[in-house]
């Protein structure tokens, strides 16, 4: 039940759940324990799981990882650093689960270096060996870091076969960078080694899009439709007065949805004055004319629940508006409620697939490197 809370960040019910476990005799196990931790970090409250981790009687290596995962997921790498080692001199042997986490929080806060000395000491370790998925965060450091090239020659010389996973990876960080040749390489890889996913589809059409490579784009769709394929759609959901409301891009069936569009075309106004705001219409990913793409991108999942939370009194200042995705924030989003934090002085957390981002006063706590 904790997992189920967690996974859809329903904090008030994972509290509920937590008073429960405190009155019954198996709510002390450390595995409970452990999962309202884990529920804690995925629903943002970042203190409350610190603190509940410190206080446990008993911790286990399961307990030790989820904690460093939370911190990665909230670029605090070094907090995570700090705990890897931390757990070491107490003893407690890292297992392959926190070796990945450690790698990942490396990758999310931009530590080149202790990534690469943490995987080194993997790849010594007598007990642990290092699977795909530690190659994969490897890709995944170097990638961000732009660093494309030592990424592919990773992939080609590691003792292991490369899966859909890693070439994902690595295409991810093409598009972020903008090497569309590479791009185009390891596109191929991926539709060799799975030409039945929709989601390698929608990345290569994607690294076109951004490119400004629209037939290209267009004939990668139509493969895509002709497959039958159809990605996951990409949805949103706040919780508000114990409700929880659920939006997917574009959606018009909420029955504030005229008061929210309403709202959101306010703060836009209002950030273009006082900031000079602009759409990144190069995310609106589409060959259409400059103000279509501008409609598109002005009813994101992500815009349309917030656009709820403000209708509802989200201009308070001690409040903190969360908001939660299945897919990764696309970079107008981002851009979108940097600024809106700065304008309506309200922090917003919006965890995504990858993720947390802490927007607070124009700036976000991922540092624009994610």
């Amino acid at each position: 039940m904790m997992g189920v809370f967690a996974d859809f960040a329903l904090v008030e019910q994972g509290k509920q759940m937590h008073a429960y476990a405190v009155k019954v005799p198996s709510g002390s196990e450390t595995s409970v324990s452990n999962s309202i931790v884990d529920m804690y970090l995925k629903c943002g409250l970042l203190d409350e799981a610190e603190r509940l981790f410190n206080e446990m009687p008993a911790r286990n290596v399961v307990s030790w990882t989820v904690m460093i995962t939370g911190y990665g997921k909230h670029g605090i790498g070094k907090e995570a650093i700090r705990l890897f080692n931390q757990m070491q001199s107490n003893n407690i042997e890292p297992d392959g689960v926190t070796y990945l986490a450690t790698l990942s929080a490396c990758s999310h806060s931009g530590l080149i270096k202790e990534g690469e000395e943490y995987f080194s000491q993997l790849c010594r370790n007598r007990w642990v060996k290092p699977g795909i998925e530690h190659y994969a965060c490897m890709v995944d450091l170097l990638g961000r870091d732009g660093r494309l090239k030592e990424a592919k020659d990773l992939i080609e010389n590691m003792p292991l076969k490369p899966n859909v996973g890693i070439w994902q990876t690595l295409l991810s960080a093409c598009r972020v960078h903008g090497n569309l040749q590479l791009g185009k390489e390891v596109g191929q890889n991926l539709l060799t080694l799975d030409g039945e996913n929709p989601v390698n589809y929608v990345m290569i059409s994607n690294i076109y899009a951004e490119a400004g490579y629209w037939k290209e784009y267009e004939q990668v769709r139509e493969m895509t439709k002709a497959k039958g394929l159809r990605k996951e759609a990409g949805r949103s959901w706040v919780e508000i007065d114990k409700v929880v409301h659920f939006f997917y891009g574009g959606d018009d069936t909420h029955p504030m949805i005229d008061k929210i569009h309403q709202v959101l075309k306010e703060m836009e106004r209002r950030m273009k004055e006082e900031m000079g705001y602009v759409h990144g219409v190069k995310f609106a990913l589409r060959d259409i004319d400059e103000e279509s793409k501008v409609e598109s991108l002005r009813v994101h999942s992500e815009k349309l629940a917030i656009g709820l939370a403000l209708c509802h009194g989200g201009w308070d200042e001690a409040r903190v508006i969360r908001v939660f995705k299945n897919l990764r924030i696309c970079g107008d989003c981002h851009d979108f409620i940097k600024c809106l934090s700065k304008i309506v002085k309200v922090v917003f957390v919006v965890r995504d697939a990858n993720r947390f981002h802490q927007f607070k006063d124009g700036l976000c706590s991922c540092r624009d490197y994610w």
